[in-house]
Order: C-alpha cells, then structure tokens, then sequence
C-alpha cells in the first residue's frame, strides 16, 4: 500500500469509492482526501480507539476484521458487532471529526488491519477550501450518525417494552 505526496495506489483509490463516506464525490476529490490521510497497519489484537479516550481521528479500514466493543455499567466489555472490511471498506471514529469530545466505543483489530487516518484538524481544513465536497462528506457521517441514533432508540424501547413486561409479570405473579 503506497500513498505518497501526489500518489495513492489506485488500488486505494478503488475501495475508497467504494466507501459510503464518498459517495457523490469524484474520484480527484477522494484522491485529494486520501492524500492528507496518513497509513497505519495496526496488528491483530490491538486497539484502534479506546472508549473513554479523547479522540481526534476517523479511520478508514482498508482490509482487516474489526471488533467493536462496548462496556457494561460493571466495566465489562462485551461485542457490539464485528465488521471485515475484507468485504466491504468502513470507517469508524466519524464522531471525532464532529466534536471533540471522548470516544464512545472500543475498536479492536481483530485481524492485521491497514488503515487510513484522517485528522480532524484535516477534515476541517478540507472542508473550508472545498465547501462543497466538505459538505458531501458531513452529511454523510450525519446520515451514519442519524442510524445510529435511530438504531439506539429501537434498542431502548425494546429494553423498556421488555422491563414493562417483567415488572407486569411480577405484579400479576405478586397477586396470586
């Protein structure tokens, strides 16, 4: 894998149309991109982000399995999902480029992963010389995040349906 001052490996450039992140960009712009992004390989077994650390990058997985973790109120990890970017490339971190604030999930390679990172001091640089695409781009790590919310809230009225039921359960086991 190769990116260099003008170069990135059209390999690269291949996988990153792929990318949700890029959609509706052109193949200039996502090379533009990648060239302020840095490479990093990141060994099985490692973590990519820490949940509860300050957090000022978004990586894009190139190929490699990921594990994303979440801890339990008795600071337990447990597995949220796992994602092969073998398949498909992903990215993860895209709150960071929004807010600077700490991580809220744990990322660990699960295979030798080869990433791009890009700094959120570079995607605001990016965004004020090329408001356009900078625009493209933030509406699409809105949209992932706006899933994610909604996916969250089903999750929660699930739980609250099911706490609903167990507690009318009980009740109703209370009065015979």
């Amino acid at each position: 894998m190769k990116l260099y001052k003008s170069y990135i490996d059209e390999t690269i450039l291949i996988k990153l149309q792929d990318l949700s992140l890029f959609k509706g960009l052109s193949q200039n712009v996502i090379r533009n991109i990648a060239l302020v992004c840095t490479v990093k390989k990141i060994k099985r077994g490692k973590c990519i982000i820490k949940e509860g650390d300050m957090g000022d990058e978004l990586y894009i997985i190139l190929n490699g399995e990921i594990e994303i973790q979440k801890r339990t109120l008795q600071d337990e990890p447990y597995t949220v999902v796992t994602m092969n970017a073998n398949e498909t490339p992903l990215y993860v971190g895209e709150l960071a480029m929004i807010d600077n604030d700490k991580r809220s999930a744990t990322v660990i390679a699960k295979q030798d992963c080869d990433c791009l990172v890009l700094k959120r001091k570079d995607f605001i640089k990016f965004g004020d010389r090329n408001p356009k695409e900078g625009l493209i781009l933030t509406r699409a790590i809105a949209l992932k995040l706006a899933q994610s919310l909604r996916r969250t809230n089903d999750d929660v009225i699930t739980l609250f349906s099911a706490l609903v039921d167990e507690i009318s359960g009980e009740t109703e086991l209370g009065k015979s």
